[in-house]
């Protein structure tokens, strides 16, 4: 009977002396991981070197494993980083403007923000991947950069080739003073905008009331009291600088000879670079272009126009009124 205990117990420490060789193994080889937490799929991210992002957003940034080391390391599936290694972030330009978030040292990715126009701008951001002492704790003294250039939240202006901004005007068919067109002069931000502006065409009754309503052709058929609009979605414009939000066929003219108001409002806007401050909230799901954030604008361009007076034939005493 000790026999058998004494058997026991030692088959029971050799369980436990091997087990515990198997957990030192997996620790070393990498079998043991932590989650990347990394938002978006693998193909949202691009390793350019360069990332532009807008005052006050915060957006994500990962840092790819060395291959070696994380051999099954996949950045839409959390738990392949090996065990162990970690990544220092650190501002390089030591403006302590940024912010870096990072749920554990041993995750490769981290979010940013704090960032300003006003700062170190563009400034530059540096990971390096750290071995753990069981792989003889070394790195590569140099690590990765990332330069973030920073813009100011976009915004737009009407010009009219007259007035920039809000404008009115009440003047006569033909008048020298009406303006050729109307368009928005968009600045700060980074490319690709989307921009909000409506056109309403109308007419008016000789009491000045709303009579017809048109489309942005001044097609002779009147829609009778239904406001129709050259846009209300978001119009794609490339670039900032001034952009021609419509051109009216044959000018600003009078339509049934009845005075016609053009009416001209800048709504809202956003870019690329603002849209790239929310891709946290998604996920890395764009979405539909509505869910995004819109800068408001509130600007108005009004163009009425009058028609000329014709005057009448002079009436004078009937020639046969004594015959």
């Amino acid at each position: 009977m000790n026999i058998n205990l004494n058997f026991y117990r030692m088959k029971k420490m050799n369980f436990l002396k091997i087990a515990f060789t198997l957990v030192l193994a997996m620790a070393i080889t990498g079998t043991f991981a932590q989650s990347t937490d990394v938002p978006g799929a693998a193909t949202d991210y691009a390793t350019t070197g360069a990332l532009t992002v807008m005052e006050g957003t915060t957006v994500p940034i990962y840092a790819l494993p060395d291959t070696y080391f994380h051999p099954s390391y996949d950045a839409d599936v959390a738990g392949t980083l090996t065990a162990g290694f970690t990544w220092t972030w650190t501002d390089a330009d030591a403006t302590g403007d940024i912010v870096f978030s990072q749920n554990n040292a041993q995750d490769n990715y981290v979010t940013i923000s704090g960032f300003t126009v006003a700062g170190t701008n563009p400034y530059t951001i540096n990971a390096l991947e750290v071995a753990p002492a069981a792989w003889g704790g070394c790195d590569d003294g140099l690590g990765q950069d990332i330069v973030v250039t920073v813009v100011a939240q976009p915004t737009a202006e009407l010009n009219d080739g007259i007035t920039t901004g809000t404008a009115s005007y009440n003047l006569c068919e033909g008048d020298a003073g009406l303006p050729a067109g109307v368009s928005a002069t968009i600045s700060e931000g980074w490319q690709n905008y989307r921009l909000v502006w409506t056109l309403e065409i109308k007419t008016l009754t000789s009491a000045g009331a709303d009579k017809d309503f048109y489309d942005t052709d001044k097609t002779t058929t009147p829609v009778p009291l239904a406001e129709e609009y050259t846009t209300a979605a978001p119009e794609a414009v490339g670039a900032s600088g001034a952009h021609a939000i419509t051109s009216v066929a044959g000018g600003y003219t009078v339509i049934d000879a009845s005075a016609t108001v053009y009416t001209y409002t800048l709504t809202s806007i956003n870019d690329q670079a603002s849209r790239f401050g929310q891709f946290i909230a998604k996920n890395g799901v764009e979405g539909t272009d509505d869910t995004f954030t819109y800068y408001a604008i509130g600007e108005t361009v009004t163009i009425r126009v009058n028609p000329t007076p014709t005057t009448g034939p002079i009436y004078h005493i009937v020639n046969t009124w004594s015959n």
